[in-house]
């Protein structure tokens, strides 16, 4: 992180900090093509093909953030590819429960039936991950308090704007592959998507949890957090830059039906985990049980963008420009065409 401060109105921060709810980056190797139009095109738009579109060199995978899960360490064997599943007749019946990371569901019937969470997780599979990309323009204002001699500041927000970045990624998933942990790795073990469906509905745990995280692959979004910000700079704009990715419907999971998993996971608990010093008590307790319950493995399942993010920089770039000059604090849709 880079912070330059100055005590004025023209106050810059050069903000590089990954945001609250950081997002995994892929290298950009397969890129997908596709002549599909999800969106009206931007005919008015003119392109910009400044050279801060320039291919950047993709990163070592040990730079990638925790987050992101290289499926590329998973044997080919035991990676489940799409055009590989016989497509269901019918969707799965289990309940469930929506929020912004998912779907998550208590129900019994995928509880000990491997077959019934198969279901389970091939129709949510069927919904893919969102993505947005939030660009932020603000600066710092220093002022004197007039009691005594003391500065304070405050953060003036100049711009703030949105734009939807599903219609790049691909509506189907591509591959779902279990991560082996370090300690299988050094051992040689391979385990499939069906062995850890298996591995979850043989289990007799009170508390269990099985999750499957979507991620997309294509971009490098460390790198294209920066394009953005050379992007706004062109205009130029010289105060403080923030970019952060907000992701939602990035996450499957099936919980033990009991009543101590449901109780566990209940707004009661989590009520009395954020009240006072009742979360030094609930807290622990409540980790503890999720971590006791969770799954060995991590599933991933993979979701390819469909152009490259060069491409969404030229149709794009116009209303990034645009929304910075005119101080926006819209949404958009990002053109795909």
């Amino acid at each position: 992180m880079t912070n330059n401060n100055t005590a004025s109105n023209n106050f810059t921060i050069e903000d590089y900090s990954t945001p609250s709810a950081p997002v995994g980056m892929a290298q950009k190797d397969s890129t997908l093509t596709s002549n599909k139009s999800m969106l009206l095109p931007n005919n008015d738009l003119e392109m910009k093909t400044d050279n801060i579109f320039a291919t950047p060199i993709a990163p070592d995978i040990d730079d990638l953030p925790s987050n992101y899960f290289d499926t590329l360490i998973v044997p080919n064997g035991a990676i489940l590819y799409y055009n590989d599943v016989t497509p269901y007749t019918e969707s799965s019946k289990a309940e469930i429960q929506r929020y912004e990371k998912g779907v998550l569901s208590f129900d019994q019937l995928v509880d000990k039936n491997p077959d019934q969470l198969w279901l389970y997780f091939m129709t949510y599979l069927n919904e893919k991950p969102q993505l947005k990309v939030n660009i932020h323009g603000y600066y710092t204002e220093v002022f004197l308090l007039s009691t005594n001699a003391v500065t304070n500041s405050r953060v003036v927000p100049e711009f703030s704007f949105s734009i939807d970045l599903s219609p790049y990624i691909c509506e189907q998933w591509q591959r779902v592959a279990v991560i082996p942990s370090g300690k299988a790795r050094i051992a040689g073990e391979t385990v499939t998507f069906r062995d850890a469906l298996e591995q979850y509905t043989l289990s007799n745990k009170k508390i269990k949890e099985i999750v499957l995280k979507k991620q997309c692959h294509g971009w490098n979004l460390e790198e294209l957090k920066k394009k953005l910000i050379a992007l706004v700079r062109s205009t130029g704009y010289q105060n403080s830059i923030n970019v952060t990715y907000n992701r939602v419907n990035y996450q499957i999971a099936a919980r033990s039906s009991s009543k101590l998993s449901q109780f566990a996971n209940s707004t009661v608990v989590h009520v009395l985990c954020c009240i006072s010093c009742l979360c030094i008590i609930f807290g622990p307790i409540h980790y503890c049980l999720h971590t006791i319950g969770s799954a060995r493995n991590t599933i991933v399942a993979e979701y390819m963008m469909m152009k490259s993010d060069d491409i969404f920089l030229q149709l794009n770039a116009q209303i990034i420009v645009n929304s910075v000059i005119q101080r926006s604090r819209n949404s958009y849709i990002a053109h795909f065409t």
